[in-house]
């Protein structure tokens, strides 16, 4: 299908305020409810990204298997995209990969972006015409009720072109922007760019090749923009080969390519270690995060960095260490904000070791934050292995569990604040 340029795309990155030091914990004081099981097969099963909301408050997401095809490496489906259509919440595939019979991807881990007129985009893990995963998109149907159309905007070929994209797109206002965890000139992942071209597939310039040192490297998470910058994380490499925070910057003057800055390297003791997840763009360029591991109890934590006066370093900042148990731990995703300021997150072990739901509240003067775990999932019929974040809409928490529910395959579920 011709391609063409999108005037714009839109995600659901929300805005984080600076925050401080959570001490507390409090009981659970919401109820979850279940929007959707899913039931294996056709339907899709075992969601590992977070959902997208529409104007309407339908809801979009993906699925890592089930679907109408079983030819992929998976062996339980080659995964889907769907819609859970509001207030019913009945689920529409949108699309099955088809994997090995079709070359159009498979395995989807991460969520998905809109543009301006209604088309969906995102990536898969594998598949594609070598096997190394792609970008898509999903174009809506002209007529209501019919069928969405699929279009490979790249194959990914292993080796220097990246490989297995594990996280999402952002938009740089020409191409689509987002990261490999493998592949690059040394196997630890890429930094890719995709301009459109008047016919698939897309044009792709890699902006950076990791080395897996003292730069970074594997990022599974996407990335931020911000002042044309580009911010991400890397689980792997950084000064202390615990991860790391960097920084691209585009070409300008005399420099012809990008260059990447590690403004912060974890050293994976109380400053944390290893983060999964992405970042979130707070005001005046302050940086938001998660890591899976380290802080004062070894959990993982919520950090803070403020950039410096020009040419200063940034500040890291420990907002907070999961203390494991009912509180959660092992974050592997990062926080949202509601207009009050609250944050809103997901761990992916809580007191039965399938997750948590929380909030931090932010004190009335100079005392500490506070949290409230909003859900403790079960494993059972709520849910369980929470690896995605969560979207705000209409006053309710969103969010996927990737096992549990009736069929054992995985939920959409939404939690009242």
């Amino acid at each position: 299908m011709p391609q063409r340029t999108r005037a714009a795309f839109a995600g659901n990155l929300l805005l984080i305020l600076p925050i401080v030091l959570v001490l507390t914990a409090s009981a659970i004081a919401s109820n979850e409810t279940v929007l959707y099981s899913f039931p294996g097969g056709a339907s899709g099963a075992n969601s590992y990204a977070g959902l997208i909301a529409d104007s309407s408050g339908n809801l979009y997401g993906t699925t890592g298997g089930g679907g109408s095809s079983t030819k992929c490496n998976l062996g339980s489906g080659c995964g889907t995209v769907f819609m859970l259509t509001a207030p019913n919440w009945t689920e529409t595939v949108l699309y099955s990969f088809q994997g090995e019979t079709g070359d159009d991807g498979s395995g989807p881990q991460a969520g998905l972006i809109f543009d301006a007129t209604g088309h969906l985009y995102g990536t898969t893990a594998s598949g594609g015409k070598l096997g190394y995963g792609t970008v898509f998109e999903l174009s809506p149907p002209a007529t209501p009720g019919g069928a969405w159309t699929e279009t490979i905007l790249y194959s990914f070929k292993g080796t220097t072109t990246g490989a297995n994209p594990a996280s999402g797109l952002v938009f740089d206002g020409t191409a689509l922007v987002g990261t490999t965890p493998y592949g690059g000139k040394d196997g630890f992942g890429t930094v890719f760019k995709l301009t459109p071209t008047k016919k698939a597939p897309w044009s792709e310039t890699i902006l950076y090749n990791f080395t897996g040192l003292a730069d970074g490297g594997r990022p599974y998470a996407g990335l931020v923009l911000y002042d044309k910058d580009l911010y991400g994380t890397t689980l792997d490499g950084g000064p202390d080969s615990e991860g790391a925070v960097f920084k691209l910057v585009p070409p300008a003057g005399t420099v012809k390519v990008w260059t990447e800055s590690v403004i912060y390297g974890f050293t994976g003791g109380s400053d944390g270690g290893k983060p999964y997840a992405g970042l979130t763009l707070g005001t005046a360029g302050v940086l938001y995060g998660t890591t899976g591991l380290g802080g004062s109890g070894g959990y993982g934590t919520v950090f803070e960095l403020t950039p410096g006066k020009t040419g200063a370093p940034y500040t890291e900042k420990v907002l907070f260490s999961f203390t494991g148990g009912a509180s959660g731990s092992y974050a592997r995703y990062g926080v949202i904000a509601n207009a009050a300021g609250d944050l809103f997150g997901t761990t992916g072990v809580g007191a039965s070791n399938a997750g948590v739901v929380f909030e931090l509240s932010p004190p009335s003067g100079s005392g500490a934050w506070s949290e409230t775990v909003l859900w403790s999932f079960t494993g059972g019929a709520d849910g369980g292995d929470t690896t995605a974040g969560l979207v705000l809409d209409n006053g309710l928490l969103y969010g996927t569990t990737s096992l549990g529910g009736q069929y054992a395959d995985g939920t959409v579920f939404s939690v009242t604040p």
